[in-house]
């Protein structure tokens, strides 16, 4: 896994949304609304948590994902999920 601090992680969301949706990197910003300032629909956000999903190795549930409205709500849960310890620790 490459992406871990939170800028690391912007900078992914940045590279993944310039390839998946034509979108220059500098419009998303931490404040950016997915919806209302990024154009992007519910299908967009499943490329978004699949492109996360294979970067991180996290699974994203479908409700931590209907709680996320901006750039900066995406970077915090995957963020706090990578700090958080495994339950599959040993």
């Amino acid at each position: 896994m490459s992406a871990t601090t939170p800028e690391e992680l912007l900078d992914f969301l940045r590279r993944v949304m310039e390839k998946e949706f034509e979108i220059e990197p500098a419009e998303v910003q931490p404040e950016a609304h997915l919806i209302d300032d990024l154009d992007l629909d519910s299908v967009d956000a499943m490329v978004i948590a699949l492109r996360l999903e294979e970067e991180t190795g996290l699974e994203l549930s479908d409700e931590e994902l209907k709680g996320l409205g901006t750039v900066a709500s995406v970077v915090a849960l995957v963020h706090q999920r990578l700090a958080a310890p495994s339950r599959f620790a040993s």
